[in-house]
């Protein structure tokens, strides 16, 4: 009977009378049923093997582990694309998407309609974009990739959508380049194997992909994007910021890479059951330790970063737990 009653002030549903007194019956919201008490949540990841998906399934796991009335499952998508059609139109409760894809689709742009009803649970560290060739290969610059095979990952990709953007930026959007569009698995496949010649990534560390190819016999190194080019996304696109990777990262890389990310977020709409909201952000912040032992690549996912990053507002819920904690005003 607790763990109802429980349940129910979670979802803030009321209880109702069934054929026995000491039955009790509720239905969860729209798009999260409740399964013998239990609250089930689809949180939309990506493709396995990102650190997005790692993101998400360790999420989801301390979500899970520290709350016996939730339980969050990860679900495989294409990426934040997807994951911000779905919770928008009502049909996935919670997906992560980078800020590239929430600026896109809470503003509008294009075809894609304002979707004001999208909100933030929760935050993530930032990304950095990076440039990815073969240690041994005799590209130096962007420039010197020009005519050859290059990936910038899946469609519906959050780090597709932001490279695209930024060669449209640049006016490289008409091939300048011969782009591929390959998971972050199938291009490090791809990289080794030299049908590509450079794989364009936005994630953050480590990255298992990257990683990999990293250790690749021969070893593999970054281009930096020049001076000009970084100030021009940071004029172009507002939710960018810089971003360095310290040498050491990956394997054989031995200086500070200099760059441009984002950070990535959990999104949810603004009729997601309060107390649920309230609950996942209070979780993942006081068991931030915790979550980094599940999965390193989460350190700086914290309330302050999400707060400093957010670009649709914040869930009332998860406001609400902050105000709590003095972390706004």
């Amino acid at each position: 009977m607790k763990s109802f009653k429980k349940m129910a002030a979670v979802l803030g549903i009321a209880l109702t009378a069934a054929s026995s007194a000491n039955a009790m019956e509720f239905k969860g919201s729209k798009n999260i049923p409740v399964v013998n008490g239990v609250a089930e949540i689809m949180m939309g990841a990506t493709t396995t093997g990102g650190w997005t998906y790692m993101y998400v399934s360790s999420a989801a796991k301390l979500i899970s582990d520290k709350n016996p009335n939730i339980n969050v499952t990860p679900q495989i998508t294409t990426g934040g694309g997807e994951n911000l059609v779905r919770v928008a139109a009502g049909e996935l409760p919670v997906g992560v998407a980078s800020a590239a894809y929430i600026d896109k689709y809470y503003h509008g742009s294009g075809e894609i309609k304002p979707c004001p009803q999208l909100r933030t649970l929760y935050g993530s560290p930032n990304s950095t974009l990076s440039v990815i060739v073969a240690a041994g290969s005799p590209y130096k610059t962007i420039e010197d990739l020009k005519g050859k095979k290059v990936s910038i990952c899946n469609k519906g990709n959050s780090g597709q959508l932001l490279v695209a953007d930024l060669l449209k930026a640049m006016g490289r959007d008409n091939g300048y380049y011969n782009l591929q569009y390959l998971t972050p698995s199938e291009s490090m496949d791809a990289l080794k194997t030299g049908n590509i010649n450079s794989l364009w990534i936005c994630a953050c560390d480590p990255h298992v992909a990257v990683t990999e190819i990293f250790a690749m016999r021969g070893g593999a190194r970054f281009i930096e994007f020049s001076q000009e080019q970084k100030e021009l996304f940071l004029k172009t696109h507002s939710y960018l910021s810089p971003a360095v990777r310290p040498a050491g990262t990956y394997i054989g890389q031995t200086e500070d890479y200099h760059s441009i990310g984002s950070p990535y977020a959990l999104v949810v709409t603004e009729d997601f059951p309060e107390e649920v909201a309230y609950e996942i952000a209070k979780t993942l912040d006081e068991n931030y330790n915790e979550w980094t032992t599940i999965f390193a690549g989460v350190k700086g996912a914290t309330a302050r970063n999400t707060i400093d990053t957010q670009i649709a507002p914040l869930h009332p819920g998860t406001e609400r737990y902050f105000r709590e904690k003095g972390y706004i005003k």
